[in-house]
């Protein structure tokens, strides 16, 4: 006879039952389906993750979660600069969308684009390459605006010309429309498109779907496999306990702290090394890092990360501007009598695992279930160095000392309780540390990245530890 375990219901329904061999029932499936809102979508919907987070924020006009670049461009035309980001917002439709809520859900509206003119201010050079974190200029300050996601202000672009006549091109886009890999997509277009109209030459780009081709796809494929993916989460989340966490705080939870950190070149290459010793990714070394750096931290063995993963596995979505990007549950039990390599081999499993699994991210998971909070309450984020990134780049961030906090702001649903964002530059690794601040002080975060420090130099010295080494004070 099949036993039964019965799940948190955000609805207080008595039917989401699911028996403990995987199998659910079909009455648990259509309320899923409900909670996630593949009962009903629009011709234009967002991907459900994007839908989701944006109703925890009540649907709110401004959100402060944005991508933002410098582009230097020379001696370039202003005007003829114009036509060419012209031309790429004609071909992503999400470049001219505006959101809007009908009937409770959240759609696109793609509409022609309203920007007539690239908009060009003076500044000094000096302005545009000083990269300190918390440092505000004009170019600063364009890259921190908040567009207003119900208006056509979700792309931004504005020109800046330095003293020796030369434009560096701003482009600001909103998290829900634009991912790293869009940003770096973005680039290439807008100068492959200035240098055909520069060489009057026809403009040749691969052929495009849109975000609101993805979305669709993203529920498709999540309505089509949604009991595959419930038990596959139920399964490997069943029993994690809520992250005990180091508070210190008792306050607004509301406000977002923000510290940056700097991991220099030399130890960078060193966990690189190490990474190929042990046939893994950066990015799963880095992970490993983070996990077992929260267990010094907090004293837990059991660990829950969300980790940001690239939804492009689909070649027709490689060259799709907007948010493809998932939030995957990965679980590890920090055993101290393990080895690195064990564990690197444990790390790679989960997380390679539950890949076939990412539409339904640990978001939409937790819409459902409603598992004990805080559930993944840390998120871990790798951007790997761009190509062509070059050390004499003058907008290339460079290495600092210590952790640098820089003045609170707004803290929307995506962050959660701990974000940790690493991104790759000529000059090391960044390290951007988001948090609840009415829970955290910035000294309690500043000891976070201590340990996450500690452990990557013990990594990069040793490159076979036992964990307990790494757990060690």
């Amino acid at each position: 006879m099949e036993s039964a375990v019965r799940l948190a219901q955000p609805s207080g329904s008595d039917a989401q039952i699911i028996s403990a061999n995987g199998n659910f029932t079909a009455t648990f499936l259509t309320d899923a389906g409900t909670i996630l809102g593949l009962d009903q979508f629009g011709a234009r919907p967002l991907p459900p993750r994007v839908e989701h987070l944006w109703r925890r924020d009540g649907f709110a006009a401004e959100i402060p979660f944005t991508n933002a670049a410098l582009v230097p461009m020379g001696t370039a035309d202003a005007g003829m600069l114009y036509e060419a980001i012209a031309a790429v917002v004609a071909r992503h439709e999400i470049l001219r969308t505006r959101l809007a809520v009908k009937d409770g859900r959240a759609i696109q509206i793609a509409e022609g684009w309203k920007v007539s003119r690239l908009e060009v201010s003076r500044v000094r050079r000096e302005e545009l390459t000083d990269s300190r974190p918390g440092h505000l200029s004009a170019a600063g300050a364009f890259a921190q605006g908040t567009p207003d996601l119900y208006a056509q202000d979700g792309f931004r672009c504005h020109g800046f010309r330095d003293e020796t006549g030369e434009i560096t091109l701003g482009l600001l886009a909103h998290g829900f429309f634009a991912d790293a890999w869009s940003a770096q997509l973005l680039l290439r277009e807008i100068r492959a498109a200035y240098a055909a109209l520069e060489t009057r030459s026809a403009l040749c780009l691969p052929p495009v779907l849109q975000y609101a081709d993805y979305a669709r796809a993203v529920l498709t494929a999540l309505g089509a496999g949604l009991q595959s993916h419930l038990g596959h989460w139920h399964r490997v989340l069943k029993g994690a306990a809520p992250a005990d966490l180091p508070y210190d705080r008792d306050g607004d939870t509301g406000r977002r702290g923000r510290s940056f950190f700097f991991l220099k070149r030399d130890l960078a290459d060193r966990l690189s090394a190490v990474a190929r010793q042990h046939r893994v990714s950066l990015m799963i070394l880095l992970l490993a890092a983070c996990q077992i750096a929260q267990a010094r931290w907090s004293g837990m063995r059991d660990i829950l990360s969300a980790v940001y993963t690239a939804d492009r596995v689909k070649p027709e979505f490689h060259n799709t501007v907007g948010m493809l990007i998932t939030n995957m549950p990965v679980r590890s039990l920090i055993d101290p009598g393990a080895s690195l390599d064990m564990f690197l081999g444990e790390l790679s499993r989960a997380y390679y695992g539950g890949y076939a699994h990412r539409e339904l991210s640990c978001e939409l998971y937790e819409a459902v279930f409603a598992p004990p909070s805080p559930f993944c309450a840390t998120v871990f984020n790798f951007v790997p160095l761009q190509k062509g990134a070059a050390d004499d780049d003058p907008f290339a961030v460079r290495a600092f000392e210590g952790t640098v906090a820089t003045p609170d702001a707004a803290r929307p649903a995506i962050y959660r309780e701990i974000y940790l964002g690493l991104s790759q530059h000529p000059d090391g690794i960044l390290g951007k540390l988001f948090y609840n601040a009415g829970r955290f002080s910035p000294e309690a975060m500043a000891a976070f990245v201590e340990n996450f420090r500690t452990v990557a130099e013990r990594m990069a010295t040793d490159p076979a530890p036992a964990i307990k080494a790494l757990l060690g004070r």
